[in-house]
């Protein structure tokens, strides 16, 4: 799953702010850069009424997306890797751009990884012990 800042839309959506944002986003994730030992984050994914949510560390909010077929997958495979990207991409972003966005931010050590779990509900993920 990559989670990445929309591009900017307002004057305040600087390129420092957008690091400091994903920086933040891939603390609470418990993400590291690509040349660490990927962490295992635990159980902080679960699908919900057709909607894929990651448990933040440190804020009762979760991320959401729409789950679809991926959500179906990701159940039946029971992990999902995250990465986090300091970098701001547009949502409408597709196969190359996102491709050279991964491959770019990798090599400059701007995307950060994790491993997750998927619970079986939403409320043991938001239960979740793991710090």
């Amino acid at each position: 799953m990559l989670i990445t800042h929309p591009t900017p839309r307002r004057d305040a959506d600087t390129a420092a702010v957008i690091e400091s944002r994903m920086r933040s986003v891939a603390h609470a994730l418990g993400a590291a850069p690509a040349d660490r030992t990927l962490p295992d984050t635990g159980e902080r994914i679960a699908v919900h009424s057709g909607v894929v949510l990651v448990r933040l560390d440190g804020t009762p909010h979760a991320l959401t997306t729409r789950a679809g077929n991926w959500g179906r997958v990701i159940c039946e495979i029971g992990h999902v890797l995250l990465a986090v990207g300091l970098d701001p991409l547009s949502p409408a972003a597709v196969g190359p751009e996102v491709d050279e966005y991964l491959v770019t931010s990798t090599k400059s050590g701007r995307l950060y990884f994790a491993a997750a779990s998927v619970a079986d509900s939403a409320r043991l993920m938001q239960a979740g012990s793991h710090p």
